[in-house]
């Protein structure tokens, strides 16, 4: 894929990453889902649905991401992490509906109102199950090696979610071969259904962590007390540069720290003076 000029090479590898493992999701969650509904195997239906609800939203991050690397949203006072944290609410909310969704089927298969699948049907389950952790581990080699320190919110992410979805799968693939090599139908129903409710685990605790994260920071609240520790040294520091401390506000843009001071300054003092101490203060 050439490499648009407008970007780092860094940069390019991050979105490539990224869009080979989108593509790789697109076609496995097809594939799951034509097993899951044929073959009824609750697990891999559940799969097809985290995987289908995560793409769409993923598909926006890598939008989002583009534009960032383009810096096509230059013009956001405060950059670019209040748009990356609404990505990852979103997919925090899309996790959770798909979450009760499966929940909603758990109940059925339980309670009997819903059948366990059928022997051809968890075999495919176990082989689809296998193929899933193998495009799985691809794409989380993939991103984790395009990830770099200095990587947005948004690959931070995207790593973390590869991390989730392989060891997920791993589960996936172990309770499908336990349901599709037992003939005890005791077996094979509460197999499809530890495996989804691991699903569900994940996806719920992933969100959570989304959500809060997410919502936390479009809410404008505080940086946290190491923040704010770290800035009260920094004024200590500088006591006497400075007449009075009006105001102090801290913020965060996704991982970027934002950091409001009033000061006010001696009166007699001039306004190349006032700017030296400033940027003192600022270096600290």
């Amino acid at each position: 894929m050439a490499r648009d000029p407008r970007i780092s090479m860094e940069q390019q590898a991050e979105e490539n990453s990224v869009q080979f493992a989108l593509a790789a999701d697109f076609g496995l969650a097809t594939l799951l889902a034509v097993i899951g509904f044929l073959g009824g195997s609750l697990t891999i239906t559940a799969e097809a649905i985290r995987g289908a609800l995560m793409d769409l939203v993923e598909l926006f991050s890598l939008i989002v991401l583009k534009r960032i690397h383009r810096e096509e949203l230059a013009d956001m006072e405060f950059g670019t992490g209040k748009l990356e944290q609404v990505a990852n609410i979103v997919i925090g909310a899309a996790m959770l509906g798909g979450a009760l969704w499966i929940g909603s089927r758990i109940v059925a298969v339980l309670t009997g109102a819903s059948a366990p699948g059928t022997p051809f049907g968890l075999a495919m389950a176990a082989v689809g199950g296998a193929l899933n952790l193998y495009i799985n581990f691809l794409s989380w080699d993939r991103v984790r090696h395009a990830v770099r320190a200095e990587s947005s919110i948004i690959m931070q992410g995207q790593l973390r979610s590869r991390r989730v979805k392989l060891f997920s799968s791993l589960f996936v693939l172990v309770t499908m071969t336990v349901a599709a090599t037992s003939t005890d139908d005791r077996v094979v129903a509460w197999a499809d259904v530890l495996g989804s409710l691991f699903v569900v685990g994940f996806i719920v605790t992933n969100a959570y962590e989304m959500l809060s994260a997410g919502l936390i920071d479009l809410l404008d609240r505080s940086a946290g007390p190491k923040v704010r520790d770290a800035i009260d040294r920094a004024l200590a520091r500088h006591a006497d540069d400075y007449g009075e401390l009006a105001r102090v506000r801290s913020r965060r843009s996704g991982r970027v720290i934002f950091i409001e001071l009033a000061l006010r300054f001696d009166p007699g003092l001039s306004l190349a003076q006032i700017n030296q101490r400033i940027d003192g203060l600022k270096q600290s």
